[in-house]
């Protein structure tokens, strides 16, 4: 399962198809993990918060270099042949659904 980001800060314009990003900044916290990218072509920086450890599993170290890649729900960030998260469009955000299941 992809970690899916649950707070961007940056404008969806930086999200373009084909768009490279290194990272720049990986923080961990018991919140969640926080990645800062910083695009190649200008230096224009994001920051994408994932809560609790859903990110842990997508080892992300400074230095790395992300792409992005457009979907029908968001942009998905991958690097080296890799899918790391996804960054959920207002209709993707609508597609998530979580519910606790009991027998």
């Amino acid at each position: 399962m992809l970690p899916v980001a649950v707070s961007v800060a940056l404008p969806v314009a930086l999200l373009s198809a084909g768009a490279a990003f290194t990272v720049r900044a990986v923080e961990v916290s018991a919140e969640g993990t926080v990645w800062v990218l910083e695009r190649a072509s200008d230096g224009a920086q994001a920051s994408l918060r994932f809560a609790g450890d859903v990110a842990a599993g997508a080892s992300m170290v400074a230095g790395t270099a992300v792409s992005v890649a457009v979907v029908g729900a968001g942009w998905v960030l991958h690097s080296a042949g890799k899918a790391l998260a996804i960054v959920p469009s207002a209709h993707g955000r609508s597609l998530i659904y979580n519910e606790q299941v009991t027998r």
